[in-house]
């Protein structure tokens, strides 16, 4: 792939943003009528399966106890008078700010993959208790759906001045002026030191073990972007975008260091959504006045239709998802830098000591060399260091390679 520069656009640059994609610190001003504010996250995605997760919002001195688990059904309806409904699942994740906290307990997923943009969508939920006795029902407004943009491709460079990875996106808006993107990372990566032994708990003795059958050399390590960034075009003369630099890497992050997989999801939003999450940026890196709306205060597209006093907050969102998989492969660039490497304690071990070896195992550390002194025809030590110059797991991989990787390391 040619190495060039991205040229960075300075009239968008200004309006990109950032929004929290699970948490948001901000402030709300709660009204408590029997249930804390609802929280409702997610988009229909036509095309695709779609997620919705609801929680309950609460300030920190409530009681514990008012920690509402609650289960939800609901289903998604079309102006045709289809529906489809909702496969409910609860979850249990705490998230908290500095003056209230929510924890997503219930997800719905709705079959979208059919559902075409020739009419409009509203959801549809009702929440109950864990006796099943309904608590509220929830209605969404309807939902136009948005013009889809087309990815026209993604590319990397290296930019030497910063020490970065930068990775552009060209596009066509396709007559859309605001957007969301996501990005999801797969890489994998190496230890530090490599080795073809093994301590064998058995028989309390370090030997060889066959390629592939207990390496802990290679590693394979997902995440998620974390948040969700939007922008504006409406001050863009051009429908299109050309190696947008949306994102860099430094050279020794250990994501370059083997291989590198980014998957970006682009989505055309509406102007009220693009307005939401421009709010919720602002009030999550205190960027508002002291005339700034709260998120409680925001005007959310999904009310309480059996009782109007219960708050809710979030955004829904009809859209159709753009995507693009961009590569980077360190054995063809090298642009990867070595950053700073674990800091070793090795040790020399006698391999007839078995409660030695016993020990050093026990303490975290692992065998990489076999010593040989004077002529003899097996090791008379092996040399041990910490696992996690070892052990790639334990920079937070896992050994289990994806199923659509594309090469064969193990």
């Amino acid at each position: 792939m040619a190495t060039k520069y991205i040229t960075r656009l300075a009239a968008l640059a200004a309006t990109l943003l950032c929004a929290a994609a699970c948490i948001y610190p901000f402030e709300v001003e709660l009204s408590h009528n029997g249930e804390w504010p609802l929280v409702v996250e997610g988009d229909i995605l036509l095309g695709e399966r779609s997620t919705v997760t609801l929680s309950h919002v609460r300030p920190f001195n409530a009681d514990p106890n008012e920690f509402q688990t609650f289960t939800a059904t609901g289903y998604i309806e079309a102006e045709n008078g289809s529906r489809i409904e909702g496969v409910s699942s609860p979850i249990y994740t705490l998230l908290s700010s500095s003056s209230s906290s929510y924890r997503s307990e219930a997800a719905l997923s709705f079959d979208t993959t059919t559902l075409t943009g020739g009419q409009r969508y509203r959801l549809h939920l009702t929440t109950y208790d864990l006796e099943g006795h309904e608590l509220n029902t929830y209605e969404s407004d309807w939902l136009e759906p948005c013009p889809a943009p087309t990815i026209d491709g993604l590319n990397y460079s290296h930019h030497p001045e910063y020490d970065e990875l930068w990775v552009g996106l060209s596009m066509h808006c396709n007559g859309s002026h605001y957007f969301r993107w996501t990005f999801d990372e797969d890489w994998e990566y190496h230890s530090d030191v490599y080795t073809n032994l093994e301590y064998k708990t058995d028989t309390r003795s370090v030997g060889y073990y066959e390629w592939g059958a207990n390496n802990l050399y290679y590693c394979w390590k997902s995440a998620k972007s974390g948040q969700i960034d939007i922008f504006s075009t409406v001050n863009q003369t051009e429908d299109r975008f050309e190696e947008l630099a949306f994102y860099r890497i430094p050279l020794d992050d250990k994501r370059l260091q083997v291989l590198y997989r980014i998957t970006v999801h682009l989505e055309a939003i509406s102007e009220n959504a693009y307005n939401y999450w421009s709010n919720i940026k602002q009030s999550s890196e205190g960027q508002g006045s002291i005339f700034s709306p709260t998120p409680s205060q925001m005007a959310s597209n999904v009310r309480c239709i059996s009782d109007p006093d219960v708050q809710v907050v979030g955004y829904l969102n009809l859209s159709t998802r753009a995507s693009a998989v961009m590569y980077y492969d360190n054995a063809v660039n090298h642009f990867y830098v070595q950053g700073r490497l674990y800091e070793r304690d090795d040790h020399k071990v006698s391999n007839s000591r078995r409660d030695s070896l016993a020990y050093w195992y026990a303490h975290g550390y692992l065998p990489y060399d076999q010593v040989y002194e004077n002529p003899a025809p097996t090791p008379s030590h092996s040399m041990w260091t910490p696992n996690y110059c070892i052990d790639c797991r334990m920079q937070g991989g896992t050994k289990k390679r994806p199923d659509d990787w594309p090469n064969g390391d193990f």
